[in-house]
């Protein structure tokens, strides 16, 4: 057996098409890794600053600002309900992977007093679409898209091309288990493919200022599934008795199939499922709401009053300044938009669930779920995420409202007393190992049904 991994070792070597397949796919994934890991740094320093600024522009306020005074209308707490910094989606260590999925997904959102939903310059940036369109992939994308084709490249008519030229009747009638040539030449082109996918994703880590080695080693686990999942499959046509042509197209057909036919398919039945909410209907009934509510704003106005006769005063209801006036139909107004933009996020985490349940079906799309969820950015993590700033949004709001309705001072006790936002920024651990499970079972399926079938590579 050794001498027989020996001569693999020495074909493969020899042959000057296996080197430049390798240097090129060794080439484009450094590459890959070395944007993804500084674009990953630029984005945690751009998340990082707000946060900072705040926070070294409080400690200011704090030291030199004099006392407010005691007669300032309540301007203080309105400014100090809209002045803080926005609240951050927490990026897990593995961002490197999918790096421009934190420009596409909201993961800044500011809370104030003032409806989030219906002033889009609290949120969201603004972007080209092209220039995302034409843009450089992510990390996981290039790997899950390459190297397929780089399989195929490398083991794509192995047993064909000998048994065109007659050498594989040879081969089998000299060897008494011609199957180990298959498997051992197989062996070694799965584990040069292996180290350079390995060694990029250490680079991409490397690069990347808040990566884990938690999400690198699951990382390294589920490129090593996708890998043996290709070359079982490789495998797998080798049997069949067709030219090297037809193998190859047969391969590339079922890169086609698996890396783009199937997740579209999943996408329609997720979205037949539970259809997919209509924006545009959801923009009509927000201007639907936003119109009533102007026409309701005096008698929510009297209303709120009523309820909370003490922080009237002696001002009439008519001269009451234009934030305060208005507040109570806002706070209205935002309640009854929530749950239509709720649906939203619903709706992308019941349809990731669901993707994700059937990923066993396509390997790159359980690839690209795994860089969602290392990264943090996937569907369920982000609606937990606007989960818990809608539930964050509502104590600010009941610790500023009272103060900016009475028009009373704002003081530095009450500053320094803010709600303090939390959200868990950890791996959801029983999720990426039912991903990763998922994966190495169907790359397990592919290779048992190979090694079951070893047998038939005598036959020519």
């Amino acid at each position: 057996m050794m001498a027989i991994v020996k001569v693999e070792w020495i074909r493969i070597r020899r042959n000057p098409l296996n080197a430049a397949i390798l240097l090129i796919f060794a080439v484009l994934m450094g590459l890959s890794a070395v944007w993804s890991g500084l674009r990953a740094s630029e984005i945690r320093a751009a998340a990082a600053a707000p946060q900072i600024a705040a926070s070294a522009a409080n400690a200011a306020e704090m030291h030199d600002a004099p006392k407010a005074d005691a007669h300032d209308g309540g301007d203080g707490a309105y400014a100090a309900s809209n002045d803080r910094a926005p609240l951050q989606l927490p990026l897990l260590g593995g961002l490197v992977l999918n790096v421009s999925q934190a420009d596409l997904v909201g993961t800044s959102i500011k809370v104030s007093s003032r409806s989030r939903h219906t002033d889009g310059r609290n949120s969201d940036q603004l972007f080209n679409p092209l220039s995302y369109e034409f843009g450089l992939l992510d990390f996981a994308s290039v790997f899950a898209l390459l190297t397929p084709l780089v399989v195929i490249a490398l083991s794509y008519g192995l047993v064909q091309e000998e048994r065109e030229s007659g050498v594989w009747r040879l081969v089998c009638t000299q060897t008494a288990r011609p199957w180990q040539l298959v498997l051992c030449s197989l062996g070694w082109r799965l584990l040069l493919v292996a180290l350079v996918a390995c060694a990029s994703s250490l680079l991409a880590f490397l690069l990347d200022s808040g990566s884990a080695l938690s999400a690198l080693a699951y990382w390294c686990l589920i490129s090593l599934s996708y890998v043996l999942f290709w070359f079982s499959l490789a495998g797998l046509f080798l049997l069949l008795p067709i030219s090297s042509g037809a193998a190859a197209i047969g391969l590339l057909g079922s890169w086609l199939i698996l890396t783009f036919g199937v997740p579209a398919a999943l996408h329609w039945a997720a979205d037949q499922t539970r259809p997919k909410p209509s924006r545009m209907a959801a923009i009509i009934e927000i201007r639907r709401l936003q119109e009533l509510s102007n026409q309701q704003r005096q008698n929510l106005l009297a209303d709120w009053f009523k309820a909370h006769p003490e922080l009237l005063g002696d001002t009439p209801l008519a001269k009451l300044p234009r934030e305060v006036a208005g507040l109570p139909a806002a706070l209205q107004l935002d309640s009854q938009i929530r749950p239509l933009m709720l649906q939203f996020e619903t709706h992308r985490a019941e349809q990731f669930g669901f993707m994700q349940r059937w990923s066993w079906t396509s390997p790159a799309l359980a690839v690209a779920l795994m860089a969602d969820r290392l990264s943090g950015l996937d569907a369920p993590r982000h609606a937990s995420f606007v989960a818990a700033v809608n539930d964050f949004e509502d104590r600010w709001r009941a610790y500023f409202v009272p103060s900016i309705m009475a028009r009373a001072a704002w003081n530095e006790a009450q500053q320094a007393a803010l709600p303090q936002f939390d959200f868990d920024q950890s791996f959801d651990v029983a999720e990426l190992n039912g991903l990763i499970g998922l994966q190495a079972l169907s790359a397990a399926s592919m290779l048992a049904v190979l090694l079951a079938l070893r047998r038939r590579f005598s036959q020519f």
